[in-house]
């Protein structure tokens, strides 16, 4: 990927969104070489996407994805070679995952209400994203992402059979991951993608109304509680992962709670 100085071309993507939104942005964008412009997707979405930030406007977040996403398959389509070809669509791949998890209503800082239509557009983005890196040969945790991706949005727009499917693939994946039989369970010090997934589908099978649900997400929620006793880094990621169990089943489940 092209390097390019962050800060630099952020502010002259700032300026060109305060001349003209997101249209502008993308004209600016589309001046540069195939290779800069695709490290400038990836920064305008970033940017665009961090909480603190004033332009901070889901509409033209999505404007701006589907933008790259486009400008990626075009190049995927037009390339001389399958590797070329890849690479491209491994970039709208990349695009269209941060695209669905900015859209996702279940991270605890994030306090921006969402509409229906964007579920709509984060599954369609996270269903793309299952295709493209089943297509690329993408390894398992990756494509458990996806699912991932998929099964939340279905949540929020209350397909809970599909939703507890996605979440369940996604766990498999997560457990073709593990080497041998330690951290492939529900346990503390256990596989971090194993633990969550396990916990969403349980706030799904929650919803639709088996107390074993609840169970599976209790049981994540304790084998994140006891992870990383000796390690910050995997305390850390299990903190994130626990957090955000809880806001999930926080905003989905609070007429089940006894």
């Amino acid at each position: 990927m092209t390097g390019i100085d962050e800060e630099l071309e952020w502010g002259l993507l700032q300026e060109a969104t305060a001349r003209g939104g997101a249209r502008e942005l993308a004209r600016l964008v589309f001046e540069r070489d195939p290779d800069t412009r695709r490290s400038l997707w990836r920064l305008a979405l970033r940017r665009l996407d961090d909480r603190e930030s004033p332009l901070r406007n889901f509409e033209f977040l999505i404007d701006v994805a589907q933008a790259g996403i486009d400008d990626s398959m075009t190049l995927a389509n037009q390339a001389g070679d399958g590797e070329t070809a890849s690479t491209w669509a491994d970039a709208a791949n990349v695009l269209s995952y941060n695209l669905s998890a900015a859209l996702a209503d279940c991270w605890p800082d994030d306090p921006a209400p969402r509409e229906t239509h964007h579920f709509e557009i984060g599954l369609r983005a996270a269903e793309d994203c299952i295709r493209w890196r089943w297509e690329l040969g993408k390894p398992p945790d990756r494509r458990g992402m996806a699912y991932w991706a998929s099964g939340m949005h279905h949540l929020s727009l209350g397909n809970l059979i599909e939703s507890y499917g996605a979440f369940v693939t996604a766990e498999k994946l997560a457990r073709g991951t593990t080497k041998g039989h330690h951290g492939a369970g529900v346990e503390p010090e256990g596989n971090f993608g194993v633990i969550l997934y396990h916990g969403y589908a349980g706030i799904a099978r929650w919803l639709m109304g088996e107390d074993e649900g609840r169970r599976d997400y209790e049981r994540a929620c304790r084998a994140f509680e006891h992870t990383g006793a000796a390690d910050p880094e995997r305390k850390e990621d299990a903190q994130f992962g626990l957090e955000q169990l809880r806001c999930v089943e926080k905003k989905f489940t609070p007429g089940k709670r006894s």
